[in-house]
């Protein structure tokens, strides 16, 4: 049971906890965020060889190498170069 006679000690613990949440938001007041880094590539969406045969509809084709691009996180600047290693003879040619 708490009489009141705690000998003075509240105040200074008080103090300390004042002490210690000024530390605490001085601390997270210089985090810096962590820098925002591009989704890493992967390969999720599979994507099947596109050989140019009368049979093959290209624009089918395209449209699911598209949604893969999507799903796969590829860079604009690299889905011409995938695209590439899907086709296969004679649309490679």
């Amino acid at each position: 049971m708490n009489d009141g006679n705690d000998g003075g000690n509240d105040g200074r613990q008080n103090n300390i906890i004042a002490q210690a949440l000024t530390a605490l938001e001085a601390a997270l007041g210089n985090l810096q965020p962590a820098p925002v880094q591009a989704p890493r590539e992967q390969n999720i969406a599979q994507v099947p060889k596109f050989y140019g045969y009368e049979n093959e509809d290209l624009a089918e084709w395209a449209k699911r190498f598209d949604a893969a691009c999507l799903t796969n996180n590829w860079r604009l600047n690299r889905q011409k170069d995938i695209a590439g290693s899907f086709l296969d003879r004679p649309a490679f040619q």
